[in-house]
């Protein structure tokens, strides 16, 4: 489903703060959504957790830094990472080439459904605050 040009792939939940989770094989994959990547172009630094680490609710999982500002991902429930996608060490850029198949960490937790926006519900979200964003910079470059 697309909020304006951006993609949200039906087969996962998302969070408001541009993440989406995908369950695989008894672990969920945590990423970054297209509309996301594309606020974050140049990630110039990633900071993931150690496999095994224990993270609480509400804690950061994974800091990552732009060119423009530092952004934060927590989860609404508790986690265990399980692993980390050890490419992005090396260039934490790739997210922003395939937002969708470039995970960041997975992890073990049980999913709080209520916490999570189905695909529905992300478009209906994303597509208000785009909309909401537009209106505000209009004529900016008029």
């Amino acid at each position: 489903m697309k909020a304006h040009e951006f993609e949200f792939p039906e087969d996962r939940y998302y969070l408001k703060n541009h993440v989406w989770l995908k369950t695989d094989n008894g672990n969920i994959l945590i990423g970054i959504t297209e509309l996301g990547q594309s606020l974050s172009k140049g990630i110039v630094h990633i900071d993931l957790p150690e496999t095994g680490e224990s993270i609480k609710k509400g804690d950061t999982l994974v800091a990552y830094e732009t060119i423009k500002a530092v952004s934060q991902i927590a989860l609404p429930f508790d986690a265990s990472v399980t692993e980390v996608n050890e490419k992005l060490w090396e260039d934490p850029n790739i997210i922003n080439g395939d937002p969708y198949n470039e995970w960041i960490v997975k992890i073990k937790g049980e999913l709080d459904e209520r916490s999570l926006m189905k695909v529905e519900d992300a478009v209906e979200y994303y597509g208000r605050l785009i909309a909401k964003e537009r209106e505000r910079y209009a004529g900016i470059d008029e």
